[in-house]
């Protein structure tokens, strides 16, 4: 990848002094970037940084598989069943999806890198100009995102040029990636307003919850949008509408619609301009008029600024969270554990970004296949039990990514301190994330179940949370034993993964006998004093954890 984005920008040096950028200090720079990245693990790159040093390029590869996959149904059903004279709508529908998708792409894995502000301080006070650094940044990350953006538009490419020609072929793909440099520019656009209407030491937190409402938004859409669109949509002409002019993909969809039919009028022709115009416009804008600024704003962003009261000094526990570390913990060790998670996973922002939305599409899910022909009434309806069991993945991929933390060098205070139970740590960050993230979660499941299917349903909900729990403390106990922030995402992602396995087999034997007791009488509630009791013993184990056990890799 790294030869083929170097070539690129060294044959578009024109367009590079065009936007007020120096050639040679950007190839410079963008080929020092790609190096890093086939070196070491860049967390900037999110999923794509990832992974030990020589296997990024199968591991992207691999990545890029799965992108394709995701395009199959773009690409094998919105475009491969209309008509000739109807392909305008299911266009957009393509183009709006591969947009949406870059979208997403970089707000949740390369917003990192769009809001890096080491750069400035290592490159700016050398002879190099904030539009060369601006320009480096985007084609650094355009150059991932145009591989994703080829990997995602692949089928519908191939449907395109199978249906109407090579030429019709290359005018999508020359479409596409148009569409993912405006999803560039629009992003730079939305980073930069953030900036302005936010105070710095507040914008990483904001961007982080915007985040997690995209992700959610994007998989509750995976669940909801497919149920919505109407069939017939696709084998009609579009009637033109004035508001296609300000749709994005409406744009796109035009210029490859105009080649297809072929229709060389008016409104195709303003579109297909559009769609050209727009992004090189937007490019030569991030250049000229937001590199500047850009950067003056990316200035205050290079330490994270931990919240403060107004006196300035550390914002104190909650009163909530002191209560309940008194109610539910044991010793003043586990007290601290409680406390410590309570408030890491409300400030730590990759946690959230990666275990929160998981609430977001659960509920979503939940509620949509509920509603849909595989549910039905009665206590032989099995769906409302996998909804119940559902939280206790949610809980699953909390406790998964407790142990992983950028800054894992830190965790020598764990051996600089006097703790001669490491178990009382574990539990009392496991009784932190049951507290605070499972039973509010598992709360809002039950309460839709009750008011969905009734409340014969109540002995279900009580055994089925039992049940997670169980399935929680096998998960916690198979899996190596790890301190809480103490090690690397990789080291944890490498060792886990035939564990889960286990556990997966672990949790469909819990879930098929807890289906199996709801067709005997009375068996699920006697059955439910006997899986607390399981949990108890399960859960006291877990807590006399010795340092023997533990894992320091």
């Amino acid at each position: 990848m790294k030869s083929i984005v170097m070539g690129l920008v060294r044959s578009l040096v024109p367009l590079w002094r065009i936007l007020g950028a120096d050639p040679v200090a950007l190839q410079a720079i963008v080929e020092v970037k790609l190096t890093m990245d086939n070196r070491r693990s860049y967390t900037a790159l999110g999923r794509y940084g990832q992974g030990q040093t020589g296997d990024k390029n199968h591991q992207f590869l691999a990545i890029l598989g799965v992108y394709a996959l995701f395009g199959l149904f773009v690409g094998g059903v919105v475009l491969l069943v209309p008509p000739k004279t109807a392909m305008f709508i299911p266009l957009a529908v393509s183009f709006g999806y591969i947009m949406l998708f870059c979208a997403m792409t970089l707000l949740s894995d390369f917003s990192s890198l769009i809001l890096d502000s080491a750069d400035n301080q290592i490159i700016l006070p050398r002879p190099v100009s904030g539009r060369t650094l601006l320009m480096a940044r985007i084609v650094h990350i355009a150059g991932y995102l145009f591989a994703i953006t080829l990997a995602l538009s692949l089928v519908s490419l191939v449907v395109v040029m199978y249906r109407f020609g090579p030429v019709a072929g290359l005018v999508f793909l020359a479409m596409a990636l148009l569409a993912s440099m405006l999803m560039v520019f629009l992003t730079n656009v939305f980073y930069l307003l953030l900036m302005q209407f936010t105070s710095e030491e507040r914008l990483r937190e904001v961007i982080n919850y915007f985040q997690i409402g995209m992700a959610v938004l994007f998989y509750g859409s995976y669940q909801v949008l497919p149920r919505l669109i109407d069939p017939e949509m696709f084998r009609q002409a579009a009637e033109w509408q004035t508001w296609f002019y300000a749709v994005p993909p409406m744009w796109m969809a035009g210029a490859v619609d105009m080649v297809i039919q072929p229709a060389f009028d008016t409104n195709h022709a303003l579109l297909a301009v559009l769609a050209v115009v727009m992004p090189f416009g937007g490019l030569w804008f991030m250049s000229r008029v937001l590199g500047p600024v850009f950067n003056v704003r990316l200035a205050g962003l290079e330490q994270d600024q931990q919240p403060t009261t107004a006196t300035g000094a550390a914002r104190p526990p909650g009163a909530l969270m002191q209560r309940l570390s008194r109610a539910l913990t044991r010793t003043p060790l586990e007290r601290a554990a409680f406390g410590l998670i309570w408030a890491i996973t409300a400030r730590d922002r990759k946690f959230k970004l990666k275990t929160y939305p998981q609430l977001g599409f659960g509920l979503a899910y939940i509620i949509v296949m509920s509603t849909g022909t595989l549910s039905y009434s009665g206590r032989s309806n099995i769906f409302y039990l996998f909804g119940l069991y559902y939280t206790g993945l949610f809980l699953m991929t909390a406790q998964y990514q407790l142990a992983a933390s950028d800054d894992y060098k830190a965790a020598w205070v764990y051996g600089s301190t006097p703790i001669s139970r490491p178990g009382e740590i574990l539990s009392g960050a496991l009784k932190a994330l049951i507290t605070k993230l499972m039973v509010p979660f598992y709360g809002l499941v039950a309460v839709y179940i009750l008011w969905r299917y009734g409340f014969h349903t109540l002995d279900d909900i009580l055994l089925a949370f039992s049940n997670s729990l169980i399935i929680i403390m096998s998960a916690a106990m198979l899996n190596e034993r790890r301190l809480p922030f103490s090690s690397t995402q990789d080291v944890i992602r490498q060792n886990n993964t035939a564990r889960n396995l286990v556990i997966l087999l672990v949790m469909g034997l819990v879930g098929g006998a807890h289906y199996g007791l709801s067709q005997l009488p009375y068996a699920v509630g006697v059955s439910i004093p006997v899986s607390v009791g399981i949990f108890w013993y399960l859960f006291r184990m877990y807590r006399q954890t010795d340092w023997s056990q533990i894992s320091f890799e």
